[in-house]
């Protein structure tokens, strides 16, 4: 990964030019490599201050801005502990000085005790928040030891062999370094080396908040003065040597462009006509009618007041307020913060932001209780469009929930799922915001409301359903039908009879999914299967329940003939692909006992699946039978009517196992 490296000569001018080169890549290294105690605010100081010590001799860096952050030279020596202030004639610059990082951090001579880190007043520093990948690399990083994260570091970010990272560590004097390798060996092996190059692990672009600000106020106002302008000139510097190529120019726009730590902005109420793109950050800025745009000063200032309550919360982020959601990163606010709402709005003070990757909703309720306390919902929103970004949950309350709908939909109206043949109930909607509709169960499935919204024209008319599942985003519905009614298989929207009566019957599952950060939910008709002894047309259906990070499950569930009878669930799949793009072949299975008393085992599949076999509780094949419009039903006797299970057999030679089956089914 470095593969434009200079290799000059020995010399100190050249380790000078090569710590300018590759400034940033030396950070990075050290700031993944440094172990997690502390904060990330300590871990981005501590970083910097290994690679600028990386040189030995009294200056840190060549001479300019980055002299800055100069630290006592006494506090890290290179490896070859001459201390003279030369540098090995060894033909590489940059190995000599990747080589002084290695040592530093597994020497701990960068241990915050002892060394003078580089000073900050008044701001905590942080890299930019990830995704899901990020997440989970830094959260198995925890797990290892710091010579086995450095092994890791050196493996993906250096993209080095086993035995020249063997090298490396071995020359900075630790011990268990076969074990170090192997155990960063499998972490590779299970997280892409290219995820370190994300911004989560990026120690040189930089977002800040503020340190004690209630403290900071009782001290004198000069010294807070000097000490953020110089922090300024610092994150200049910091920020233009993060990129390659970028020039002291671009890192001044930057920095200039940046504003305060603590800002938003409000969104005209056009941007998202002149848009190519429909998401959340074109949504214009609302509120509650006695915002800045038509109130007094009064209800003005209390309206900023409010927003930057919200931003502190989110800045601050006490584990008492924060809630964050499923797949949401808990880094910094990202810039520009996107004000999409701000008011009052039954009984509590609301803010709705975002962030590029994620909603923010600030709720401070007038007579905060332990049901309805202050809290920051904070849920994953990037990759939104015009469907998933239709409509956003501001307040639940008993009465039920208020929502934000996007300035794309032009009409609103309330659906009960369990009454398909019922007509919508229009919904008053005033300055984007809905009336209380009722919200769906958290048990039971007596009714299930869902809101159907219609674009507009100007963006394609159509009509297209969400539901509430306990998060700040809704659920966007999806119906794709079974091969008869559309050989193509391609989902549509919940909008039309036929949709309506298939929704009806696999909602009272959906209670399972709440709080899971859904995205949206495809109800596929993969198979329907004449019933032995003529008894209707059942139907098999995937629930593929997709989240915003990323990742998501499936439920295969077998409905009866009768409209009425609820869907019973034969399998399951808590994390995968199953239903999906890419996780196409499917395959499921359920007992059915005949009016005569005759246990079969019924076994349906997608176009692949042309034969069953069916196999024993020991998982020996007894029989394979065809499949004729890719289901089956076999006859069970004896002791196989309790234990018999099916096997899909595709057309290709493999064998598709159904999804793991209910307790009991």
């Amino acid at each position: 990964m470095l593969d434009d490296r200079d290799r000059p000569a020995g010399g100190r001018e050249d380790l000078e030019a090569a710590l300018v080169l590759h400034y940033s890549r030396l950070v990075r290294i050290a700031y993944l490599a440094l172990p997690p105690e502390g904060d990330r605010h300590g871990r981005v100081l501590a970083a910097h201050a290994i690679a600028q010590r990386s040189l030995s001799g009294r200056t840190a860096g060549p001479a300019g801005p980055l002299g800055l952050l100069a630290l006592p030279a006494r506090w890290l020596r290179r490896s070859s502990g001459s201390g003279s202030g030369s540098a090995p004639a060894d033909g590489d610059s940059y190995a000599t000085l990747r080589q002084a990082v290695v040592n530093a951090v597994l020497r701990r001579t960068w241990w915050p005790r002892s060394l003078h880190q580089p000073y900050v007043w008044g701001l905590r520093l942080f890299p930019l928040g990830g995704g899901s990948q990020e997440l989970a690399v830094d959260a198995a990083l925890r797990g290892l030891s710091v010579t086995a994260r450095m092994a890791y570091v050196l493996l993906a970010l250096e993209d080095l062999g086993a035995d020249e990272v063997a090298g490396l560590l071995s020359g900075a004097g630790v011990r268990g370094v076969p074990a170090a390798i192997e155990t960063a060996q499998r972490l590779l092996a299970e997280h892409p080396a290219d995820v370190l190059e994300s911004s989560e692990f990026d120690p040189c672009t930089l977002h800040t908040r503020p340190a004690d600000v209630s403290r900071r106020r009782r001290q004198a106002r000069g010294a807070a003065v000097a000490g953020g302008a110089a922090l300024a000139v610092v994150l200049a510097v910091v920020i233009g040597v993060s990129g390659s190529g970028s020039t002291g120019a671009d890192a001044a726009a930057n920095a200039a462009s940046a504003g305060p730590a603590h800002a938003a902005i409000q969104v005209d109420d056009s941007a998202w006509q002149q848009s190519p793109r429909l998401d959340f950050g074109v949504w214009p800025s609302r509120d509650d009618g006695s915002g800045s745009g038509s109130a007094s000063g009064t209800a003005s200032a209390s309206a900023s007041a409010a927003v930057g309550q919200a931003l502190d919360a989110w800045t601050t982020q006490h584990p008492d307020v924060l809630k964050l959601g499923p797949g949401a990163a808990a880094g910094p606010l990202l810039q520009p913060v996107h004000v999409l709402w701000n008011g009052h709005l039954d009984g509590a003070t609301v803010v709705l932001l975002f962030d590029s990757t994620r909603l923010a909703r600030y709720t401070q309720p007038d007579a905060p209780t332990a049901d309805d306390p202050v809290r920051l919902d904070v849920a994953r929103a990037d990759d939104s469009d015009l469907t998933s970004a239709g409509a956003v949950v501001l307040r639940s309350t008993e009465a039920g929930d208020r929502w934000l709908v996007a300035p794309w939909v032009d009409g609103v109206s309330v659906r009960d799922l369990r009454t398909p043949a019922a007509a919508a109930s229009p919904a008053t909607v005033s300055d984007g915001v809905t009336v209380a509709v009722p919200r769906p169960p958290t048990s039971g499935c007596g009714s299930w409301p869902v809101l159907q919204l219609h674009a507009s024209a100007t963006v394609g008319g159509q009509t297209f359903a969400m539901t509430d599942l306990g998060g700040v985003t809704g659920t966007h519905l999806l119906y794709t039908a079974p091969p008869k009614g559309d050989p193509t298989q391609t989902p549509r929207e919940v909008a039309t009879p036929d949709t309506y009566g298939a929704e009806s019957r696999v909602v009272c599952n959906l209670p399972a999914l709440q709080g899971q950060d859904v995205k949206q939910i495809d109800t596929w008709v993969f198979a329907q299967q004449p019933l032995p002894e003529s008894q209707g047309l059942a139907s098999w259906v995937c629930l593929r329940a997709d989240q915003w990070s990323g990742s998501g499950s499936a439920t295969s569930e077998f409905l009866p003939p009768s409209a009425q009878a609820p869907a019973t669930v034969t399998g399951t799949e808590a994390n995968g692909r199953t239903c999906s793009a890419l996780g196409q072949n499917v395959v499921a299975q359920a007992r059915w006992r005949a009016p005569d008393g005759k246990v079969y085992l019924l076994v349906a599949g997608t176009r692949h699946v042309v034969k069953v076999a069916v196999a024993d509780a020991a998982g020996n094949v007894r029989q394979i039978v065809p499949a004729p419009e890719h289901t089956a039903a076999v006859v069970l006797t004896g002791a196989a009517a309790a234990t018999g299970s099916g096997l899909g057999v595709l057309d290709a030679g493999g064998q598709l196992r159904p999804m793991d089956p209910q307790p009991g089914g």
